[in-house]
């Protein structure tokens, strides 16, 4: 897939140039969705829509579409390579910005923030990882409130496909979060996870379940993974044809049904990561409600797991 962006050059413009393509193929919410996640500024606007605008002049148009903002871009494709005079800069041209808010997006392949950028006491410097761009698209996804054509999803997937193939998402985080509502006493009764077919996750060598505003204290290992599983009796053989025979008899999924099936250690076995106790969710938006760890899948550091006490321990740099 990644040969669709092939029209452009390597290195850092590549994957600029492609991001920036697959941007100007969204639809606006996605757009705005989407950078307002790797701003972490669930709110953010590209462009405000307001009916019967009273204030900012005598008069009262039906209507006013509005925008006024300038979003420097600053790509990084190597660890450790973000240097302090070039993003002064930028923070120069910001100086020389109309717009009401200017603001430097940094996105870089760093597991945390860059130290150099931890310098800086400036609110218009954001940060973010390559890893939590593809986070953030995975959500966009398999939000089922999106509405996302074909297109668009097409083109969000290969990008993910790029950044790996450029080696953009290798980090430490070898657990995957998922929403578990369902899905964690299942797997402590079969042992495995499913979900839909071909869904798309990183190099990861545990899952774990959040579900009640907790991760829960079981991290089991992914022992066997099968993209596509067709259930059909007497169809598989081994662990997964007696998992698909369970879930056939017991009624848990429709014969013929397509899913992804990840195979897991169970609760009891050495291989399951126990955690001392379940971690509780202290995450809230910028309005200060609580907002959920996850209502997807998010990826973590398992020994960040092991330390942590609620849920803001495992963002950031901590």
């Amino acid at each position: 897939m990644a040969s669709i962006f092939s029209t452009y050059s390597t290195g850092e413009n590549r994957v600029t140039a492609s991001f920036l393509a697959v941007l100007r193929s969204l639809s606006l919410d996605r757009m705005q969705r989407l950078i307002g996640s790797l701003l972490e500024q669930s709110e953010f606007e590209l462009i405000r829509f307001e009916n019967q605008p009273s204030k900012g002049g005598s008069g009262v148009p039906d209507a006013i579409i509005q925008s006024s903002l300038r979003l420097l871009l600053e790509t990084k494709t190597e660890r450790d390579a973000i240097r302090l005079p070039q993003i002064m800069r930028h923070l120069e041209r910001l100086n020389e910005a109309t717009e009401a808010v200017a603001i430097l997006l940094v996105l870089t392949p760093d597991d945390v923030r860059p130290p150099e950028l931890a310098k800086l006491n400036d609110a218009r410097v954001a940060w973010t990882s390559f890893s939590m761009l593809d986070q953030a698209i995975d959500e966009l996804l398999e939000d089922k409130y999106e509405v996302v054509s074909e297109r668009e999803a097409f083109l969000l997937r290969a990008l993910q496909t790029m950044l790996a193939e450029e080696g953009l998402l290798a980090n430490p985080n070898d657990v995957v979060i998922v929403a578990a509502r369902n899905a964690w006493p299942e797997y402590n009764e079969l042992h495995a996870y499913i979900c839909q077919p071909k869904r798309s996750f990183q190099q990861v060598t545990r899952v774990g379940f959040y579900s009640k505003g907790s991760i829960h204290p079981l991290v089991p290992k992914i022992l066997a993974t099968y993209d596509e599983v067709t259930l059909g009796k007497d169809r598989h053989e081994g662990e997964l044809g007696v998992l698909v025979q369970r879930l056939l008899l017991e009624g848990r999924r429709p014969e013929q049904g397509l899913f992804k099936i990840l195979m897991l250690s169970a609760p009891d076995s050495p291989d399951t990561l126990r955690l001392e106790r379940a971690i509780p969710n202290d995450k809230l938006s910028q309005s200060g409600k609580t907002t959920a760890f996850t209502m997807g899948q998010r990826y973590v550091a398992s020994e960040r797991l092991k330390q942590a006490k609620t849920t803001s321990d495992l963002d950031g740099d901590v």
